[in-house]
């Protein structure tokens, strides 16, 4: 196998990993791969512009546009760095070559896109992403100590114990192993997975997938943007966007019958979502775009590009109505990475679109994207240049085992899968969490805290903003996390928790399951309390979930039941759900079950049943506990719905389900543990109930570690 040695490799040649490459001093070797050519980055394709501040006093302006895009899910310090940072990039830019439009007097041209409130876009025509990308590059080709590789894909990662010691590659069917002191993935984002995209088609989020197998934390990876305007085609290939900026200017968007339908400045997603609309509404395939407004002068000076891509379409755009229609754009999501853009494997950095800094939140909000690429990828070089690379033992034997575990064809349906799961992840109720979770999660917290916590504010004199990691320390199945945030959030609204799993998740001893920023305060004090929910609550779910795959293959459904710690109840039985099993009664309310003690008051079952039909409202199922043949038989006669095989052996369960014969359905209950439970599975019941998934599940161990101030 070939093998290459190199100071930091740079997976992707757009504009952030440029950015990277320029900043690195000239003794350090450099080697940027491309999985096709130096020119085909998403990075030449923006249009719009890119933001900055541009008055100090537009700080809370922008600040607040960016949040709001993002539906308030964004990482507050990752825009604040963002937006301070912004005028020294423009000026890098602008020492680089970079040409932005500026009035006769030289002085800088702003536009206004979708939900700026204040113009503080920065163009060049209307193809500024190209202008940025391509001067970059001219300058990192003039950097000596930068070397290129052109179509070579990178295929794996070469890593032991999370330490990444370069990567593996392929050209020309030829596998390369690269040695690096130090990894950049800068490899762009996800279009090539959709059929229409505004996206090159070799963009298929190949890092994400490498990522995954090494289990490297994603945040978000289901936050995907469709654009909402693009010239509609029926030609198969990627979709020209026509840029927000044309809508930021005053053009407007009609239906069949001629009229607006929606504010043209919308958030993207919210506008995509009404473009949708009417679509649906007209039956047809587009909507209409009206550019005519703006006026031929303005557009040939500040749109030429889309005015003769679309005149090559057929359509004049300064005299007539063009089709637009929605296409995927942008992944917000992407690999986690704190505020230097390191991920979570040592010695691995990760920029631009494949990034996910927390900066977009669940929405970008228009001509972010090239400055969140800046900014990151120059503090990603900065921070990786200050620390002391470790070494493989054997290089070459790793790269070896790496390629022989190598499996592509899969990669595609990985990162589908995250996105998938991602987008079903289990949450629990809203309405549930505010009306009776709150009040138990306060009831922990002054339990813990009754008038101060006296050690934290021994040692923290004021606020001091940090992070703390959450670290898995056993497998299992991961339970309660919207529980472990809202403790936080009740110390501190201000606290930011990012999840890198969903409950339901099968995580293992070592995973980052989230990563917490706030006051340093607040962590402290929130932290035993998160802990003891979240600890208690996965135990459970991982203990229903081995239980519950021992009955695979039948149609037997595990039940939970009241046997909870007491105020524990709607955490622990949302838990059992998470697992895989379902809740049995929640309280007395939830149904009727008569158990030997209703039946000896009542004067037998008939009696019992007869009395319980006549009080209960007709929506609510009777169920009686039996504990012999001939109890069995009195239910039945007696039109009982449900009834519990109570303590019965197996033999006995099988005549009684014979004789009931489907009249009722039937449960097995009485002392049934995950030890034991697969004795019952030939008695033929419908379900089993096992007190046990809430009273005998141990704790699943998890740890908050690594606090830090930032």
């Amino acid at each position: 196998m070939k093998t290459i040695h190199t100071d930091i490799v740079i997976v992707g040649t757009g504009c952030s990993g440029l950015f990277a490459a320029l900043h690195a001093p000239k003794e350090k070797k450099i080697l940027m791969l491309t999985k096709t050519t130096l020119e085909e980055s998403d990075s030449f394709l923006a249009q719009g512009g890119i933001c900055v501040l541009k008055d100090p006093d537009d700080y809370e302006s922008f600040f607040r546009d960016t949040i709001k895009a993002g539906h308030y899910e964004n990482r507050r310090q990752s825009v604040e760095i963002m937006i301070k940072s912004s005028p020294e990039i423009i000026a890098e830019l602008e020492d680089y070559g970079v040409r932005f439009a500026k009035d006769e007097l030289g002085n800088p041209i702003y536009t206004k896109e979708g939900c700026h409130s204040h113009p503080r876009i920065l163009f060049h025509e209307d193809i500024t992403g190209k202008e940025i990308t391509s001067c970059l590059l001219e300058q990192a080709k003039k950097c000596s100590n930068v070397s290129w590789m052109e179509n070579t894909t990178m295929v794996d990662i070469i890593e032991e114990d999370n330490i990444c010691y370069g990567i593996l590659a392929q050209r020309d069917k030829e596998t390369i192993a690269i040695e690096s002191d130090f990894t950049i993935f800068a490899t762009g984002g996800i279009g090539g997975l959709f059929s229409n995209s505004t996206n090159y088609p070799h963009l298929t989020g190949d890092a994400l997938a490498i990522s995954l197998r090494h289990r490297i934390a994603l945040e978000h990876p289901d936050y995907i943007q469709i654009h909402p305007t693009t010239l509609y085609s029926t030609k198969k290939g990627r979709r020209f966007l026509i840029s927000e900026s044309v809508r930021g200017e005053g053009a407007k968007l009609y239906g069949k019958n001629g009229k607006r339908f929606a504010d043209e400045v919308l958030p993207r997603d919210l506008l995509t979502k009404e473009i949708y609309k009417q679509m649906k509404k007209d039956e047809m395939p587009y909507v209409w775009l009206d550019m005519t407004m703006l006026g031929k002068e303005q557009i040939l000076s500040h749109f030429p590009h889309i005015y003769q891509h679309c005149l090559d379409e057929g359509y004049d755009c300064t005299k007539e109505w063009i089709p637009v229609v929605p296409a995927q754009h942008y992944f917000m999501g992407g690999i986690h990475v704190n505020a230097a853009s390191k991920t979570t494997m040592d010695q691995l950095y990760a920029v631009g679109e494949t990034a996910c800094n927390g900066v977009h939140g669940a929405n970008r909000l228009a001509s972010n994207s090239l400055l969140e690429s800046l900014v990151f990828s120059k503090r990603a070089m900065h921070d990786l240049l200050a620390l002391k690379p470790k070494k493989a033992k054997d290089f070459l034997a790793l790269a070896d085992e790496t390629a022989k575990k190598l499996e592509t064809s899969t990669y595609k349906e990985i990162v589908w899968d995250a996105i998938r799961k991602r987008k079903e992840g289990k949450k629990m109720n809203s309405i549930t969490m505010s009306m009776n979770v709150d009040t138990l999660i306060l009831q922990a917290l002054r339990e813990d805290v009754t008038s101060e916590d006296i050690t934290t504010n021994a040692i923290m004199k004021g606020y001091q903003s940090g992070s703390v990691q959450l670290i898995c320390k056993e497998n299992g199945v991961i339970a309660g996390l919207p529980v472990f945030e809202r403790v936080f959030h009740l110390v501190d609204p201000k606290t930011e928790v990012t999840f890198f799993f969903h409950d339901g998740d099968r995580v293992q001893k070592g995973d980052l399951v989230a990563e917490i920023y706030g006051d340093i305060r607040a962590l402290l004090t929130g932290e035993r309390t998160a802990l003891n929910y979240l600890q208690r609550m996965s135990g459970i779910a991982t203990y229903t979930a081995q239980t519950v795959k021992l009955l695979e293959g039948t149609n037997i459904r595990l039940l939970d039941t009241r046997k909870t710690t007491p105020n524990m109840r709607v955490f622990e039985k949302y838990a059992v759900k998470v697992g895989g099993g379902y809740n049995h009664r929640y309280n007395l309310s939830d149904g009727i079950l008569l158990k030997d003690n209703h039946i000896a008051a009542a004067g037998g079952i008939t009696n019992a049943i007869q009395m319980a039909k006549e009080y209960a409202s007709f929506v609510r199922k009777i169920e009686v506990e039996v504990e012999n043949m001939e109890m069995v038989k009195e239910a039945v006669e007696a039109g009982a719905d449900i009834i519990m095989l109570d303590n019965m052996n197996v033999e006995q369960m099988k005549e009684a389900v014979d004789y009931i014969a489907g009249r009722a359905l039937t449960e097995c209950s009485g002392n049934v543990t995950r030890e034991n439970i697969a004795q019952y599975i030939q008695s033929g019941v419908d379900y089993i109930s096992s007190g046990a998934l809430t009273h005998s599940a141990k704790i699943l161990d998890l740890s908050l570690k690594n606090l830090k101030a930032v």
